[in-house]
């Protein structure tokens, strides 16, 4: 078999894997209390964008396509975690909001003992760092498929602070 001296395709092949890894001991620690790395992730962003979260911000705050969106939500609200509400002002637009159920559950969730086990051996500096890499990355990813004008959220730069749980909410 012939080497590849293409670093690119190694570098791609070790970063999916690991993202694989990763993702995987933090469903292990979600299991815990039986709800879903993506309905984790919709909490998330309710509790961060507050009256302002919509089945279109949602999309673009996880970067999936808006019918796997509207699915997830139709399974939260079946599990009683999520309600959809029309908006007083503008009737066709729905927003989301997090029951009390699902601000139970999110708040289970935000302790993220494996995210720091995991992120615990690079230092601080490597920990910025790595955020800039990937912004960068995901930057080019984001040209390359022609997203323009979106919100990058967690934002490019590292120093900038990111809500990280319920206590600091306020929408953006």
């Amino acid at each position: 078999m012939k080497e590849s001296r293409d670093i690119s395709f190694g570098l791609w092949q070790i970063l999916n894997r690991t993202q694989h890894l990763m993702l995987k001991a933090r469903q292990k620690e979600l299991d815990h209390y039986g709800i879903s790395m993506r309905s984790s992730a919709v909490l998330e962003i309710i509790s961060r964008l507050g009256d302002k979260t919509t089945p279109i911000a949602l999309s673009r705050q996880t970067y999936v396509e808006r019918h796997s969106i509207s699915e997830q939500l139709a399974r939260m609200e079946k599990e009683g975690l999520i309600e959809k509400v029309r908006d007083l002002e503008r009737k066709n637009l729905v927003r989301v909001a997090a029951t009390e159920k699902g601000n139970e559950v999110f708040l289970k969730t935000t302790e993220r003992g494996t995210i720091k086990d995991i992120t615990s051996v690079l230092t601080p500096e490597e920990q910025k760092q790595l955020w800039s890499l990937l912004a960068k990355l995901r930057g080019q990813t984001m040209k390359i498929l022609g997203i323009k004008d979106w919100e990058y959220y967690p934002p490019s730069d590292p120093n900038k602070p990111v809500i990280t749980d319920i206590e600091d909410s306020t929408p953006l």
